[in-house]
């Protein structure tokens, strides 16, 4: 560099001084765009951590299953590798990978916002059912990963190692598509194997690489997204079940599949070797995505009653500690979708079925998971929550009391004259 480009004048110096200034005021003073995130470690590598809520960039980002999106951004599926990578949505902007190939309406995913916590939109009442027309397109080749995954579950026998896990998790990331998750419900033998993965002894090694789920949530996971907005896929499910619900697990430590499915939702039996009740919670809360799919059918939601579902799912309100809420969330979603809310769907008077006990009753060790003490739980997570607006027990709580023949504002103020 010679001496002459070297130098600077004082009044650039000054400029430039004056210039860095307002930046660095402007940006302490601006919201950060990405704010500190919690990190999620599977493993002891902190090379292996990753924020809890996903830094969108302007390049395609690898999403991990259990990090949350904000919403907004561009999504989509890599058909090369089937993960789902995200990156900052650009109006207007067209994906380089898709030049040359034809887009239709048929080949469009819509990915809602998380904070839709997947839950359906409100029907107006009186409209007719939702029923799918058309053939679902069919890509020009079937992913790789899904042929090799779907082979490896044919087979019924778990596998332990890297690449079983692997292709779970690559599994998952395609069942959300119409096309994969109906051909996963559609092979019988594809279901079974992740039914009996579902409901195995999570006791035992689940993963051989600790940075994936273990294989019981992945399972889940699978299936929660095959049955996800896809009636067509919950169709051929249902019209195996009873041959799905006699089907034998020998690897699971478990008779039968129907003797043990709902039950699989119990947290006792989700339990972490390592006692991490975060990833207890994670576990149950696949679980109960699989169940809430399950029950949009009548046949299989009269089961689920019978067999004492209900119970089980009471346990996962039952246990404490802030691991549990997103779990807890979504098991107060499940019975407002099939029981109470019929905005939603649900079918009215099948629950609750039993009379509601007493609080005292519900305190007590012997009762405090009865199917009766639904209504003491509730309440009593509505009350812990009652600063929070739009916290999913008030409305649980409600429909409950309307359920009960009693009047939910009547119950409300005198709640909040109890606690003056």
């Amino acid at each position: 560099m010679t001496p002459e480009r070297s130098r600077v004048s004082p009044m650039r110096t000054a400029l430039l001084g004056l210039v860095l200034a307002v930046s660095l005021t402007s940006a302490s003073a601006a919201p950060a765009a990405n704010p500190p995130s919690e990190l999620i470690c599977h493993t002891s590598n902190p090379e292996d951590c990753y924020p809890r809520h996903f830094q969108a960039k302007d390049e395609f980002q690898t999403v991990h299953d259990d990090q949350d999106l904000p919403p907004g951004l561009h999504v989509r599926i890599n058909m090369q590798t089937g993960k789902k990578e995200a990156k900052i949505n650009v109006p207007g902007e067209l994906d380089p990978a898709l030049d040359g190939l034809p887009v239709d309406e048929a080949s469009v995913v819509v990915v809602p916002d998380q904070d839709q916590d997947e839950r359906p939109l409100r029907l107006p009442k009186g409209a007719p059912a939702y029923s799918p027309v058309g053939k679902i397109k069919e890509p020009e080749q079937e992913a790789e990963t899904f042929v090799a995954a779907m082979k490896m579950l044919r087979k019924g026998k778990v596998r332990h190692g890297h690449a079983f896990a692997e292709h779970l998790e690559e599994l998952e990331e395609l069942s959300h598509d119409i096309y994969y998750g109906m051909k996963i419900a559609e092979d019988t033998k594809v279901v079974k194997a992740l039914l009996c993965l579902m409901v195995s002894n999570p006791k035992k090694p689940a993963a051989a690489d600790a940075s994936l789920a273990p294989h019981d949530q992945q399972a889940a996971s699978v299936l929660a997204g095959a049955l996800q907005n896809n009636p067509s896929a919950l169709e051929k499910v249902a019209g195996a079940w009873p041959e799905l619900m006699d089907a034998k697990c020998p690897d699971a430590g478990v008779s039968t599949i129907g003797h043990a499915l709902y039950s699989s939702l119990a947290p006792y039996n989700n339990a972490d070797a390592a006692g991490d009740a975060k990833q207890s919670a994670s576990r149950v809360k696949a679980k109960v995505l699989v169940i809430n799919g399950l029950l949009k059918n009548g046949t299989i939601r009269g089961e689920f009653l019978s067999r004492g579902g209900m119970d089980h799912l009471l346990e996962v309100l039952v246990s404490e500690g802030r691991d549990w809420a997103a779990a807890q969330r979504k098991a107060g979603q499940l019975v407002l979708d099939n029981f109470l809310d019929g905005d939603m769907g649900a079918t009215l008077g099948l629950w609750p079925r039993v009379p509601r006990l007493s609080d005292e009753q519900c305190r007590s060790e012997a009762l405090k998971t009865a199917e009766g003490c639904w209504d003491y739980h509730v309440a009593r997570i509505t009350k812990g929550n009652r600063y929070e607006k739009g916290h999913w027990s008030t409305e649980l709580n409600a429909k409950l009391v309307v359920a009960r023949g009693g009047d939910p504002t009547a119950q409300a103020d005198g709640s909040q004259r109890a606690e003056l």
